[in-house]
């Protein structure tokens, strides 16, 4: 019996996936990685995927993971394969309650919050640098934000030139991604949390029409920032 065209599909589009995976996550000599823990491990594939503008699902984060430090996320007896259960754990590890390095979960994705994006620097150095180890258990101190250096961006955004010259009606698609550095997969809680932080920017600026913006993004946007499960 002849396979459903759907499922050739879907099997297709499954193997370019794992092509672009296996292009990008080069494995790591388990001497790089052997005495970094695998909470930073994780949060260096997270960042990996979406510097690649691949979403970070778990799935993918599951497969990067092992083609990366197989050493660390192979499973106990059968080598060939990823421990997803591991996987599991440490992304969990990653979330609000324990590390807090990411947003998200299995079914939204994952992205990585200001302090999990200072790990990822972290991370990168030491991966590359072996010998190095007074940092391998400190969390990197976040940097302080310049409430006017924030401001300046808004002001540069199309978004915002397109509120000002009176264009709210018929915004440019994109512009709401490039006002929030993100993409539209991007885990809820960080797109609420980054427009958060602009409008503290703003008020800290004594930027009053800036606030008014940010409060007329919300509104106009508010799809893009309604969690999932939450109703208005």
């Amino acid at each position: 019996m002849k396979e459903p065209a759907r499922h050739l599909g879907s099997e297709s589009i499954r193997n370019q996936r794992l092509e672009r995976l296996k292009e990008i996550c080069k494995t790591f000599s388990p001497e790089s990685y052997r005495l970094i823990d695998n909470n930073r491990l994780a949060v260096y594939v997270i960042a990996l995927l979406i510097e690649n503008n691949l979403q970070a699902t778990q799935e993918s984060i599951t497969v990067a993971l092992y083609l990366m430090f197989p050493e660390k996320f192979s499973l106990v007896g059968f080598s060939e394969y990823p421990d997803g259960e591991r996987v599991t754990r440490t992304l969990l590890q990653l979330g609000k309650k324990y590390r807090n390095w990411a947003i998200g979960n299995r079914h939204v994705g994952y992205s990585l919050n200001d302090t999990g994006k200072l790990v990822f620097e972290q991370t990168k150095k030491l991966l590359h640098s072996p010998d190095i180890t007074e940092v391998r258990k400190k969390t990197p101190k976040q940097r302080t934000i310049d409430p006017d250096v924030v401001v300046k961006e808004i002001e540069q955004s199309a978004l915002f030139r397109a509120y000002k010259s009176d264009a709210q009606n018929c915004p440019d698609e994109f512009s709401i991604w490039e006002l929030l550095r993100a993409l539209p997969y991007t885990p809820k809680g960080a797109l609420i949390e980054r427009l958060r932080n602009m409008t503290e920017s703003a008020k800290a600026s004594g930027r009053d029409d800036i606030v008014d913006f940010l409060e007329w993004v919300k509104a106009r946007f508010s799809n893009v920032f309604l969690e999932e499960g939450r109703k208005e």
